[in-house]
């Protein structure tokens, strides 16, 4: 090209490098100027989970490993699950109906010694499938009667975080427990936070948090949760809050709970308040849990024998998008 040819050339070549410029704002504008949503008034956010438990008869007749579970519930659209300690190798026979407070003893007397490659199996599928395994509820039951038994229940209460810690779950559930003959409530309490002080420190360690389930004689009421809670008192102390569990009156004392919540259960029924088992409205259950600045997983915990997860699984998704923040 000569110099009379490139003379010509500049005012195009002008032109065009002054579109581009033009041109770059305005892309940016586009992107820039865009107003984000307003953000929504609750402070909860919720994901939607399942509890092993809900695949108890499969599991039980050895139709589906934990490995299993974690592949059904990633195509289901659900993001996490707790692992129920009664299916952890070794696998115990449990014959069909027994009652889950049955199978807590047995798993107790013959306790889980699954291997760290069985572990490190489950957590890698639980990463492959996009699913948190964000618990593990254990069989703890810690007010026992004597000192010798405390101490028991300790390394007991040890060996499940540890169990927590090898899939990456950062909560683990314990239980009260009952009231020993003899014993007044008081005591018990006693006893329980003597049990959980220790294990509270060791899970501390490692990032977990222990969540109190609302379940035996120690723990029916939002009362007996928050005294052996606020005893304690302890940063790692919270509530494994099965919502589907109070005797009486059971979205009041979701509400009370809600605060200290470290995990959420939820069942297709809830008490009223005079004790009446009524259809559960999860909606208003999910708005209980999100206005309290609940954030974690709220999932399904059935207990029938066949398989109802499916058939729940979009409601309790459809009712944790309403809260999450999305």
């Amino acid at each position: 090209m000569n110099r009379r040819q490139m003379m010509k050339a500049f005012p195009a070549l002008a032109a065009a490098t002054t579109a581009v410029a033009h041109a770059r704002p305005a892309e940016a504008q586009a992107v820039t100027q865009q107003t984000p949503k307003a953000p929504p008034a609750y402070k909860g956010r919720l994901r939607p989970g399942v509890i092993a438990l809900s695949y108890r008869p499969q599991l039980e007749a050895k139709e589906m490993t934990y490995e299993d579970i974690v592949r059904v519930i990633a195509d289901l659209g659900l993001e996490g699950m707790e692992m129920t300690g009664y299916w952890l190798p070794p696998m115990l026979n449990f014959p069909p109906g027994t009652p889950s407070t049955e199978i807590s003893e047995m798993v107790r007397k013959t306790p889980a010694t699954p291997t760290p490659q069985w572990l490190a199996s489950l957590r890698n599928t639980a990463f492959k499938n996009g699913i948190d395994i964000y618990g593990v509820g254990s069989p703890v039951k810690m007010a026992q009667p004597t000192p010798e038994l405390r101490q028991k229940e300790i390394a007991f209460g040890k060996k499940w975080i540890d169990i927590a810690d090898a899939v990456g779950a950062s909560s683990v559930r314990v239980f009260g427990g009952g009231i020993a003959q003899g014993a007044t409530e008081t005591q018990a309490v006693e006893w329980a936070v003597e049990v959980y002080k220790p294990i509270l420190d060791y899970a501390a360690a490692k990032g977990i948090v222990l969540g109190l389930e609302d379940d035996d004689d120690l723990t029916r009421t939002s009362a007996q949760l928050l005294t052996i809670v606020k005893r304690v008192n302890h940063p790692n102390a919270r509530i494994a809050l099965d919502c589907g569990n109070f005797r009486k009156d059971g979205y009041k004392e979701c509400e009370i709970c809600a605060p200290f919540a470290s995990s959420t259960h939820v069942k297709p029924q809830m008490s009223a308040p005079d004790g009446r088992r009524e259809p559960a409205d999860w909606a208003k259950l999910f708005g209980i849990l999100a206005n309290a600045g609940y954030r974690g997983y709220v999932s399904l915990e059935l207990s029938t024998p066949d398989n109802p997860v499916p058939k729940y699984a979009a409601e309790l998704i459809r009712c944790a998008r309403m809260y999450s923040g999305a």
